[in-house]
């Protein structure tokens, strides 16, 4: 199943159209439209990370979702441009996450946050974006507030998405949650209301490449279960449990190592090779779990 998660019905209304969603009673109060021969379904949760955080856990919950399925978080930002005319002081001049005026974010524009930042908490949360998408990358800023100054430099800014990815990861593994964010604004204080046909209209051009997208995401998952059915992993456990324990995996480590595995061999990559490559220079094993997360990023970077 893929979750798609708005926190506004305007933002999920091209969705329900583009993905021929039916309002499903059974989860009520809740707001869910979902397409069950599509394998989707999206939620409205509201505005705020208390609203997300809930609705989130209570649908993933009922459906006993999986690191097998997908959550897609999709609506509209803020951008804090550096440079930008804005009038908005900085709240923190440290958090300059290197965009520079050459890069500015453009109302409409689509992105893909690989970086989430809890603003009440400082936590940080690093989706893990194995898959293909067409899209920009950019950093994210979760905060309790419309954005009425700037949060950091370049980034973009909303009010669901750490709470999402908080909630969703008791469910989904990192590589399985995408969250995508339509600039909507730059955060200027005064500046003249969101509209609620602005706001489907800023959704409304991305559509069409979003579905295609999921499109793309249920294929590619369908591939993988055809590779696990093959046992095609299955017959190199011990080579895959020789790899967690040289790099002292956590049950994260573990969960990211066998998708880079497995999405090295769907393409084909002699990945058994290359780690004996690795072994005899004596990259693995690590001495500990802190440099195994290193090698761990290397060996992504290698295979995907």
């Amino acid at each position: 199943m893929i979750y798609v998660v708005t926190a506004l019905y305007q933002e999920a209304h091209g969705f329900i159209r583009e993905l021929e969603l039916k309002k499903n009673t059974a989860y009520a109060p809740f707001e869910v439209f979902d397409n069950e021969n599509a394998g989707i379904r999206l939620v409205v949760t509201g505005v705020g990370e208390i609203a997300a955080a809930a609705v989130v856990a209570a649908v993933c919950a009922r459906d006993g979702a999986d690191a097998a399925d997908f959550l897609i978080n999709i609506g509209c930002c803020a951008a804090a441009n550096a440079g930008a005319d804005s009038g908005c002081e900085t709240v923190d001049s440290g958090m300059d996450s290197g965009y520079g005026e050459a890069h500015a974010a453009q109302i409409g524009d689509l992105y893909v946050c690989h970086k989430i930042t809890e603003q009440a908490t400082g936590k940080t949360f690093y989706p893990d974006i194995l898959y293909r998408h067409p899209w920009k990358e950019r950093e994210l800023v979760t905060g309790m507030q419309p954005l009425q100054r700037a949060a950091a430099h370049g980034a973009l800014y909303d009010m669901e998405a750490a709470a999402v990815y908080q909630a969703g990861i008791r469910f989904f593994s990192p590589d399985r949650m995408f969250f995508l964010k339509v600039v909507s604004d730059f955060g200027i204080a005064g500046q003249e209301r969101m509209t609620a046909e602005v706001l489907t209209g800023l959704l409304e051009q991305h559509v069409k490449e979003v579905a295609a997208f999921l499109t793309n995401l249920r294929e590619a998952a369908d591939e993988e279960e055809t590779l696990r059915n093959d046992g095609i992993l299955q017959e190199n456990e011990a080579v895959l449990e020789r790899l967690f324990a040289a790099l002292h995996c956590s049950q994260t480590m573990r969960a990211s190592a066998r998708q880079y595995i497995t999405y090295a061999a769907l393409t084909g990559y002699d990945w058994k090779a290359e780690l004996e490559e690795w072994y005899a220079r004596g990259l693995l094993p690590c001495k500990d779990r802190r440099e195994g997360k290193v090698r761990l990023e290397e060996l992504k970077q290698v295979l995907l």
